[in-house]
């Protein structure tokens, strides 16, 4: 939809069309989650998540087993996995005797994690844009995609937020508005599910008037988007002395930071409820009204945490966070390294829900871009070029000046001249005019200085004002 031939053509449309398909599209998702089936799951996750620890032990053990059964008939994890007996009998143990995945190994043949005998026509491909340093693509079946948004919705609920009853804008990384758009509206809806994606690429202080009556007049309860996002908007709003009052604010997919956590909750007046997850699914946390770490959401993921020897942390000590699907029998990642670091809180928590707590994850640390006119970007709205490419081993977006973004290309063996020209062209048709992107070939991306992957570098500094910085901070 957000890229290739099917946008080509929406992006030509007129704004009423546009927002006409929008909510064809939106609809289909809203009506299977007003289904009678998918309620039914969202109320049985939220009585889960008081269960007895006993009755957690005894699900999980069940749906482990199945997910080890499963994985035992795909090409990579066949020798590895003994027979069924071994499997009910411990399938922890079994589990963890098996080696620590990680995506590029993932990359480099998906199919073999799909067992033989699976129906592929159910099941949803998707790609990850390699934010984390390598792309690659993933499989769902029904029941992942169901579970996954039904905790979303028990994250949503549990602060507040109805089913169609509460209008709830979207500020993640679709161009849903095409970059050409110079006026209002900056937005498309889907009045039966109460929902708007609000375009990211137009955010900017001489816009921000657009936004906030807009926000006004639909009586918009909550926002969801990346903290980057948000925060760009949280900016742009302030600087005009603009101030909205949402009832919440939920954000995923980049750390939030003290500094953008402030603003958002200054301009806004609400609280704001992290959300993690992956596109490979494998493990997924919520943080809930008692404000005490992120739940870990033990119903759809064995989760463990490393150090660097890969044993398990001990409590409070910081590891990798390595996660296993209970739900994804379609496509079969165990053990799944996520990259991200954080570190299990010790004790029970006041509110009852009997999961265990992780501190908030560094997932993505990505800065915002800054743009000549002076407005902010999320670099997680560049991710989506990406989604589409074959042949990259990592890449990287640098940023020195605001109309320039370099985009650095450590290739695979099959990435030709017409790939980067694609990539190219794919970044540009996102970016406002007068951004020049480059793409440059490399050996290697180094980590930053805290040893992790950056997905975007930007050196501009944002406290100048005029064409060198954005002037609002």
């Amino acid at each position: 939809m957000y890229s290739g031939l099917r946008y080509s053509i929406y992006r030509k449309f007129p704004v009423r069309l546009q927002s006409m398909a929008v909510s064809a599209i939106a609809s289909v998702r809203w009506r299977h989650e007003s289904s009678p089936a998918f309620r039914k799951l969202v109320v049985r996750l939220q009585k889960m998540q008081y269960w007895p620890l006993e009755d957690i032990e005894e699900y999980r053990r069940g749906r482990l087993a199945e997910v080890l059964l499963s994985a035992r008939n795909t090409p990579y994890y066949e020798d590895m996995i003994p027979e069924e007996e071994t499997v009910r009998n411990d399938p922890a143990g079994v589990l963890k005797s098996l080696p620590v995945l990680d995506k590029r190994t993932v990359a480099q043949n998906p199919a073999a994690f799909i067992p033989k005998d699976a129906d592929r026509s159910k099941l949803v491909r998707h790609g990850t844009s390699g934010t984390t340093g390598f792309p690659l693509k993933v499989y769902w079946n029904r029941e992942s995609i169901d579970w996954e948004r039904a905790l979303i919705w028990r994250h949503r609920l549990a602060v507040g937020c109805r089913f169609g009853v509460d209008w709830t804008g979207m500020l993640g990384g679709h161009r849903i508005v095409p970059i050409e758009q110079t006026s209002p509206p900056f937005w498309r809806e889907c009045p039966p599910a109460k929902l708007s994606y609000i375009s990211t690429y137009h955010i900017s202080p001489d816009n921000s008037s657009f936004y906030f009556s807009y926000m006004k007049e639909r009586s918009m309860a909550f926002l969801s988007g990346y903290p980057s996002s948000l925060y760009a908007l949280a900016l742009a709003m302030s600087s005009n002395g603009l101030e909205y009052r949402l009832r919440g604010a939920f954000f995923g997919a980049e750390p939030l930071h003290d500094f953008q956590r402030k603003a958002i909750e200054d301009a806004f007046g609400c609280g704001l409820w992290d959300f993690y997850g992956l596109t490979e699914r494998v493990v997924s946390a919520s943080e809930f009204e008692c404000r005490n770490g992120l739940h870990v959401n033990w119903e759809n993921s064995f989760f463990e945490i490393l150090d660097s020897s890969g044993r398990d942390a001990e409590p409070g000590q910081t590891g990798e966070l390595v996660g296993t699907s209970l739900s994804n029998t379609g496509f079969t990642l165990l053990r799944y390294r996520t990259g991200d670091m954080t570190r299990l809180m010790e004790g029970g928590c006041p509110c009852g829900r009997t999961s265990p707590r992780i501190m908030a994850v560094s997932t993505k640390t990505e800065d915002l871009l800054v743009m000549p006119d002076g407005s902010l970007l999320s670099a997680s709205n560049l991710t989506f070029p990406f989604k589409g490419m074959s042949h990259i081993r990592q890449s990287q977006i640098y940023q020195k000046v605001p109309g320039e973004l370099i985009v650095r290309i450590v290739p695979d063996i099959g990435f030709v001249d017409e790939d980067a020209e694609r990539l190219g062209r794919e970044i540009q048709e996102i970016l406002p005019a007068g951004v020049k992107v480059v793409i440059r070939r490399v050996e290697s991306i180094p980590l930053n200085s805290s040893g992790k992957f950056s997905f975007a570098v930007s050196e501009v500094d944002r406290e100048t004002p005029g064409p060198e910085g954005p002037g609002l901070a």
